[in-house]
């Protein structure tokens, strides 16, 4: 039975904005086999039968660190993989923990198009004494568009305040290595209302004073029907450092 179109936010080494061009854009016509047993293991990171009440640090300063990569004893949250193969697409992606790194590989098979991480357990910050968060990343390469959502609800497949960012790299030091610091910063003020990729209108304002979960994806998808114009099938390559409030 043909599965329907995936829309990023859909329900159930060194870093490198790499984005290797290796297969064509119009492979959505492509059928690859579906993988039921990667789509229940993703799913069941976001799914619980007995949750736990969220995490809250009473109302959120600017300037504080939410989460930082590896720092696993203060986190309130780690990220996951939610990738198109939970409405049949045929991208797959890994997150390591404890070095931020996110790679993998997307493809337009089977009317896919995107690859995403998310926030889990969910949370409930008090933002709303701050402008917006702060994502910074490491990498080199090629310069891609990803997209930042944020959730103020815990409904799983609630509205998705988004906003797509270009990595605009500024050189530094990571490490060992000479990399990219990359700055995405996110005003709540900016934000999109969205639901499968679709802008939703007529929203309240985003209810900065209960942040509930982080997600960051790259998407072939851009707002009703719109492409990412920098969107490239193939392996990606990329390293989240942390996320902070300003």
């Amino acid at each position: 039975r043909k599965r329907s179109r995936c829309r990023d936010g859909c329900s159930i080494g060194s870093g490198r904005f790499l984005a290797n061009d290796s297969e064509s854009d119009d492979s959505s016509n492509r059928r690859e086999p579906w993988d039921f047993l990667r789509f229940a293991r993703q799913s069941s990171r976001f799914v619980s039968l007995f949750p736990s009440k969220p995490s809250s640090r009473g109302k959120i300063s600017p300037g504080t660190l939410l989460w930082k990569a590896g720092d696993i004893s203060n986190n309130d949250f780690e990220f996951a993989p939610l990738d198109d193969v939970v409405m049949g697409g045929a991208s797959f992606s890994n997150f390591d923990t404890a070095t931020g790194k996110w790679k993998g590989r997307v493809t337009s098979a089977n009317n896919g198009g995107f690859v995403g991480i998310r926030s889990t357990p969910l949370v409930d910050y008090d933002l709303s004494g701050c402008q917006g968060i702060e994502w910074t990343l490491a990498g080199k390469e090629t310069d891609i568009r990803l997209k930042v959502v944020l959730r103020d609800s815990s409904e799983f497949n609630g509205i998705s305040w988004s906003t797509s960012k270009d990595t605009t790299q500024s050189p530094a030091a990571v490490g060992s290595s000479f990399q990219s610091l990359v700055s995405l910063r996110i005003p709540f003020e900016k934000q999109i209302p969205t639901r499968f990729a679709k802008i939703v209108p007529d929203q309240p304002a985003f209810n900065s004073g209960s942040v509930k979960a982080f997600q960051l994806t790259y998407s072939k998808f851009e707002y009703d029907g719109a492409l990412n114009p920098k969107f490239q099938p193939g392996d990606f390559d990329i390293q989240l450092l942390e996320i902070r409030s300003y």
